[in-house]
């Protein structure tokens, strides 16, 4: 710091344009003070560093010329807090909007500067006291990352209805011109059939995720007998999409698969068919522990012959299905696509389908032997650890 800071001031300040006087009015302080730190015969007061890394429009690690690795040690403990104090069902607004200033002041050019927009902390961030700062930081980061869907999406959700209008009309447009539709429609038109037909398995995957997710088919507020006429629907869906499919074995479709079996499952139960809805819960049970066998990285089928080619990916991981830095870590499979510089991922934890079979929906199998060995195995599936500090 002692032989950088003034380099670095004097550097930030030109590049930005501003004389020694005008960056002295920008802080309060004299010209003079501003040419004995550039010179290096004073250093500037602790407690004027966010004020002037924010003049320059750099972190404060910039003008410290903080070592990469301490940096990044320093914005992953800052994220943490976050993420800590988000979850906290009497969670201190101030405290988060202070950390949210240190992140976009210090941390928002860090490799972990994506996690707020990702955690869901949209509870926390659409607080009235909170939400001012939180506009500041998808600010900065958008200014880096432009058109993020990840920030986008969550101002979305979280900005007041007085300001979401012109929040989506700086950073979206009226109708789709995304990167992926426009290429989708070049490369259709142009005839170019090798970079069509990576667009075109992307654009197609993405339908079939609409017809698989119930937001799209549930009105508001329906009775159970509507919900599962949509589940029924999308299960015979998924059917049609996998009739290519050559056994049981993992695939693409995993999560979406545990996910409808187990729901077909309940509805089984509820229709009084308790030996189909076991046969129906044991193919999901089998599934499952297939995919939890998966150790080194495996390249999974499609099961849908419009889609070959689309490698989606699938091996071993660690996290906690929570995002919570202080839980302990879970063996879970981690599921991915990577086309044209756009990833897809999902992963499939035991400990989310576990719960599922010990709900009130599976109350009348309770007592079935058969069904009690087939929650134990799931259980097995759940492997936690400490998490590395």
């Amino acid at each position: 710091m002692k032989l950088m800071i003034g380099e670095n001031i004097r550097k930030f300040r030109k590049k930005n344009d501003m004389t020694q006087e005008a960056f002295a009015d920008r802080l309060g302080v004299t010209y003079q003070s501003i040419s004995r730190w550039e010179n290096g015969s004073t250093y500037p007061d602790l407690e004027l560093l966010p004020a002037i890394s924010e003049a320059l429009s750099i972190t404060v690690d910039e003008l410290l010329c903080m070592p990469t690795l301490e940096k990044e040690k320093r914005a992953e403990e800052a994220y943490d807090e976050l993420r800590r104090e988000c979850l906290r069902n009497d969670y201190d607004a101030e405290r988060i909007v202070t950390l949210l200033r240190d992140i976009r002041r210090n941390h928002v050019y860090s490799i972990h500067a994506w996690r707020p927009w990702v955690e869901g902390n949209g509870r926390a961030f659409s607080n009235p006291k909170i939400l001012p700062e939180v506009r500041l930081l998808a600010q900065a980061y958008l200014e880096r990352h432009p058109m993020n869907p990840h920030v986008i999406e969550t101002m979305s959700e979280i900005e007041d209805e007085e300001q979401l209008q012109e929040f989506l009309a700086k950073y979206t447009t009226p109708f789709d011109c995304s990167a992926r539709a426009l290429l989708f429609s070049r490369y259709f038109r142009h005839g170019n059939k090798e970079k069509f037909e990576p667009e075109r398995k992307y654009q197609l995957y993405q339908a079939f995720n609409t017809l698989l997710c119930p937001r799209y088919l549930l009105e508001w507020n329906q009775d159970q007998a509507y919900k599962d006429a949509v589940n029924e629907f999308m299960e015979t869906m998924l059917c049609l999409i996998r009739r290519d499919a050559v056994d049981d074995r993992p695939d693409m479709w995993v999560e979406d698969r545990v996910e409808l079996g187990l729901k077909s499952a309940m509805r089984l139960v509820s229709g009084g068919k308790p030996i189909e809805a076991i046969e129906r819960v044991t193919t999901v049970v089998r599934l499952l522990e297939e995919t939890m066998k998966i150790t080194d990285e495996v390249l999974l089928p499609t099961s849908c012959r419009f889609l070959d080619g689309m490698e989606w990916r699938a091996k071993e991981d660690w996290n906690n299905s929570d995002n919570n830095p202080d839980s302990p870590e879970e063996r879970m499979i981690f599921i991915s696509t990577q086309m044209n510089n756009m990833t897809s991922c999902y992963c499939i934890f035991p400990s989310r389908y576990y719960p599922l079979l010990m709900g009130k929906e599976f109350d009348p199998l309770r007592q079935n032997p058969e069904f009690q060995h087939l929650c134990e195995r799931v259980r097995d599936l759940i492997v936690t650890r400490p998490k590395d500090k």
